[in-house]
């Protein structure tokens, strides 16, 4: 009998507890944000390549990003909850209401949120594409709204 390592590992990112998904991924990705928003390479912030190659593009979370993806194959429920809290917090400004790092921090406008999670989900989630990632995530937080 040989042991499956492969099994276990994808048991054990399905099986990590959605508060530790999402604060992971917050604390990446308001560190990744708070480096955009200081770096002068990017004097026009809210511009499309700004975002893309100032923000999008800087890698963070893979092990948060496996989880995350796990959830949405084996329980999306779960899923569709971490993305609207990453969402509410840092797309709709409810962070600050949370933690202090939130406050004077400009929203991050949902778009590019999702683009930033399927971006640097997509060398650790291969089974669908950055657009099929970012239209997942965008339905998501209304999924979550509709069962809530």
């Amino acid at each position: 009998m040989s042991f499956d390592e492969a099994f276990v590992s994808d048991a054990m990112q399905a099986d990590a507890p959605n508060g530790v998904i999402v604060n992971a991924l917050r604390w990446e990705i308001l560190n990744d944000w708070i480096q955009y928003q200081r770096d002068n390479t990017f004097e026009d912030k809210t511009a499309e390549g700004s975002y893309r190659w100032g923000f999008v593009k800087r890698d963070t979370g893979s092990e948060s990003l496996k989880c995350l993806w796990a959830k949405h194959e084996r329980n999306y429920p779960m899923f569709a909850e971490a993305v609207w809290l990453l969402h509410r917090e840092f797309s709709e400004g409810a962070g600050a209401d949370h933690h202090l790092l939130f406050a004077n921090v400009p929203p991050i406008p949902a778009d590019v949120l999702f683009q930033k999670i399927a971006s640097c989900s997509a060398p650790v989630h291969r089974k669908l594409t950055e657009d099929q990632m970012v239209a997942i995530l965008r339905k998501a937080p209304q999924d979550y709204s509709g069962m809530a």
